[in-house]
C-alpha cells in the first residue's frame, strides 16, 4: 500500500469514528431532552377538572307510586342517536340535521329502533337502527322512504304472531296527516298497506288532519290513540283558531280496519304521544317546550285532565327547546327508560334523540364559601345505572354535600371535598347510603 493510501485509509477511519461520535452525542441529547421535556409536562400538566360518579342509582319504575317517593329522571350525558345520513341531515339555515319520534322493542336479545329522519331535501322518512346493549347502534338507513309524499314519520311498531305492524304518519301534501300501515317479517323490510285511518267529517274535532299514532295490542285487540285538529270552514287547509290539538282513540281486531271511539276525543290540548299499560294503569307522556309530561288512565278513554311534569330540560343547549315525541320503554315489567327527541333550537326542526333514566332522588349542591348559600347543581346519567357531576378546575378544594331523599325524608347526606380527577361513590339501595367506592 503506497503512503497515499496509507493516509486516505487513515482519514476515512478518522472521519467514521468522528461521525459516530457526533451520531452518539445527537442520540444523547435528544434523549436527555425528550426526558426534560416529559418531567416538565408532568410536573406542570394542567389538573383534571374534578368530577363525581355515583354508580347503582338506577330506579326503575315497577310502581306508578315511585315517581313521588324517591325517583328523579337523569338525561343521559350524550345522545342515543345524531344525525349522520344525508337523510337525517335537514335544519334551518345549515344541515344540522334532525332526528325525533323513537320507537323502540327490545325482540329476540336484541333493541330494535325505528324514527324520523329529516333529509337535506326537506322531506321525512322513517329510519332504523339495531343495538346489542342500548348504547352502541347500526344504522340502516330508510325503510319507509317518502315517495311521492311529503312527510314520513312517526313510526309505532308492535309485534303480533311474528309480524310487526307499524303505524305511522304521512303527509300526501304540507302537513295534512293521515296514519297508514306497514307489515314486515323482520323489522327492516316492511310492505305498506296504505291509509288505515283519515281525518274526520268536516265541523268534527278531527276534521283537517290525524297521525302521530300510539298502538298496543292487548288481548287480541290492537289499541290506537291518535292526534287530531279541526279544520277551518272559513280557510280550508287550516287549523280552526281555538280549537288546539286533541287525543283521541280506535280499536282494530285485525289491525287494518279500524273503529274510532264515537265519544273523542279522549283529553284536550295534547298529541305526539306515548301511551303505555303499565302496573295495571294507562301511562301517557306528552312533548312540549319545557320538559315531558305524564298523566295516567284508569281506562282506555278516561284519562286525568291535567298532566303533571315527569322531567324538565336540562336548559343547555342539550335541549334548549324542550322535548318532542317522546316514547315510554317498559321491559321486564318495569318503566326503565324515556326516549325522546331533544330540541336544540326553537323550531324543533334539528332534533336528537336521547334517553332519560329513572334514577334514586340524589341531590348535589357545591358550597361557594364567602356565608353564601350552596348551589345545587343537576346532574347527568353517564350510564342506566350512574350519575355524574363535572365540575369546573376552579372547584377543587370546595366541598359538595350529596343527599338521598326519600318522599319528603332524607335517608343519607354525604359531604366530600372536590380534587382533581374522579371521585367514585356507591348507593347502598338496602340502607340508602351513599359511600366511597
Amino acid at each position: 500500500m503506497t503512503q497515499r493510501a496509507k493516509k486516505c485509509n487513515l482519514f476515512q477511519r478518522q472521519t467514521t469514528v468522528g461521525k459516530a461520535i457526533v451520531l452518539q452525542l445527537v442520540v444523547a441529547a435528544i434523549i436527555i431532552n425528550t426526558f426534560l421535556v416529559a418531567s416538565f409536562y408532568r410536573g406542570n400538566a394542567p389538573a383534571a377538572p374534578p368530577e363525581v360518579i355515583l354508580d347503582n342509582a338506577q330506579a326503575p319504575i315497577s310502581a306508578l307510586s315511585e315517581l313521588d317517593n324517591g325517583t328523579t329522571w337523569f338525561a343521559r350525558d350524550s345522545y342515543v342517536l345524531e344525525p349522520t345520513l344525508d337523510s337525517e341531515m335537514a335544519g334551518t339555515e345549515d344541515s344540522h340535521g334532525n332526528i325525533y319520534a323513537p320507537d323502540i322493542l327490545f325482540d329476540d336479545g336484541m333493541w330494535k329502533l325505528w324514527y324520523g329522519g329529516q333529509s337535506s331535501n326537506g322531506h321525512d322518512s322513517i329510519h332504523f337502527a339495531t343495538s346489542a346493549d342500548g348504547v352502541r347502534w347500526q344504522k340502516y338507513g330508510t325503510i319507509i322512504p317518502t315517495g311521492v309524499n311529503n312527510h314520513v314519520n312517526d313510526p309505532s311498531v308492535v309485534k303480533v304472531n311474528g309480524t310487526y305492524y307499524m303505524y305511522y304518519t304521512v303527509a300526501p301534501v304540507a302537513e295534512l296527516d293521515r296514519i297508514w300501515l306497514a307489515t314486515s317479517n323482520d323489522g327492516l323490510n316492511w310492505t305498506v298497506y296504505g291509509q288505515i285511518i283519515g281525518q274526520g267529517t268536516s265541523g268534527t274535532w278531527n276534521s283537517l288532519k290525524v297521525g302521530r299514532p300510539s298502538v298496543l295490542y292487548m288481548n287480541n285487540t290492537f289499541k290506537m290513540w291518535f292526534d287530531g285538529t279541526e279544520e277551518d270552514p272559513a280557510n280550508p287547509g287550516q287549523v280552526k283558531p281555538g280549537t288546539g290539538r286533541h287525543v283521541g282513540y280506535a280499536t282494530s281486531v285485525d289491525g287494518i280496519t279500524w273503529t274510532i271511539w264515537p265519544a273523542n276525543p279522549v283529553f284536550l290540548n295534547s298529541g305526539a304521544i306515548d301511551v303505555e299499560y303499565f302496573n295495571k294503569t294507562y301511562v301517557v307522556v306528552e312533548e312540549s317546550g319545557v320538559g315531558i309530561w305524564w298523566r295516567k288512565g284508569t281506562n282506555e278513554t278516561s284519562f286525568e285532565s291535567s298532566p303533571r311534569l315527569l322531567f324538565r330540560n336540562m336548559n343547555t343547549t342539550f335541549d334548549a327547546f324542550g322535548h318532542v315525541t317522546p316514547f315510554i320503554f317498559v321491559q321486564a315489567g318495569k318503566w326503565v327508560a324515556t326516549f325522546t327527541g331533544a330540541a336544540t333550537v326553537r323550531y324543533w326542526d334539528r332534533n336528537r334523540i336521547d334517553a332519560w333514566y329513572p334514577m334514586r332522588n340524589i341531590t348535589l349542591s357545591i358550597d361557594n364559601g364567602g356565608g353564601t348559600f350552596p348551589t345545587s347543581m343537576r346532574g347527568w346519567a353517564s350510564s342506566s345505572t350512574s350519575l355524574k357531576w363535572v365540575f369546573s378546575t376552579a372547584d377543587a378544594g370546595k366541598n359538595v354535600t350529596l343527599a338521598y331523599h326519600r318522599a319528603a325524608a332524607m335517608i343519607d347526606q354525604v359531604v366530600e371535598t372536590l380534587a382533581a380527577g374522579t371521585r367514585n361513590l356507591y348507593f347502598l339501595p338496602g340502607t340508602g347510603h351513599i359511600a366511597g367506592a
